[in-house]
């Protein structure tokens, strides 16, 4: 500048006072998390109270065990019974699939013949279904009662693997059926001779 003098301004800053550390208002306490929190109580547990806490927790464990192992009893008891069901169902699929080999070899007496279900075969001649005790074939409608079944042109008797007709007397072998000199063979499920379900 022109004048070739400058003029700094000098530092207005003071220092301030020192609080007054008796201030009733700014006195704090030396510590006072220590103050504000409660000396904590430390308790020793007895011996006894020690056993009964592990009894209480035992007997708590016990009973919790054994309301699993009731209810693992309960599901196996449901699973078990369903189980039951499911092979009731299959026996008597199997069951249904055995007579039906035994009509085409005792009674019907086919050369040849395949199960192809519970209800249903085919024969060298053609197709036999069953509906309830009735067999539907190419000769024509046979119906069973109890151990016996009548034709359009015959009468038969089962009696364990004995078919006893006025077309001959029937031996079952297996999947075989031997008819005074001739044979027929069924093709079917692998049926015991001694089910129950021939006193039907």
């Amino acid at each position: 500048s022109s004048h070739g003098t400058s003029s700094y301004g000098t530092s207005s800053y003071q220092k301030k006072p020192a609080l007054d550390r008796d201030d009733d208002k700014l006195a704090q306490p030396r510590n006072a998390y220590a103050i504000a929190q409660p000396r904590s109580t430390f308790k020793v547990e007895t011996i006894q109270e020690a056993n009964d806490r592990r009894n209480l927790e035992w007997k708590e464990f016990t009973a919790n065990s054994e309301r699993m192992a009731q209810e693992h009893r309960a599901e196996q008891r449901r699973f078990d019974a369903q189980q039951a069901k499911q092979q009731a169902v299959y026996d008597k699929m199997n069951q249904e699939e055995c007579e039906m080999a035994e009509f085409l070899g005792g009674v019907y007496q086919a050369k040849f013949g395949a199960t192809t279900g519970r209800n249903s075969a085919v024969t060298s001649e053609g197709y036999v279904y069953r509906s309830g005790d009735n067999f539907v074939t190419p000769r024509g409608i046979y119906t069973k009662n109890g151990n016996t079944y009548a034709g359009p042109d015959s009468f038969t008797t089962q009696t364990g693997t004995l078919f006893f007709g006025n077309k001959g007397t029937t031996i079952q072998a297996g999947s075989a059926y031997f008819t005074e000199g001739e044979s027929g063979y069924i093709v079917g499920p692998n049926c015991r001779n001694t089910s129950t379900w021939r006193s039907r």
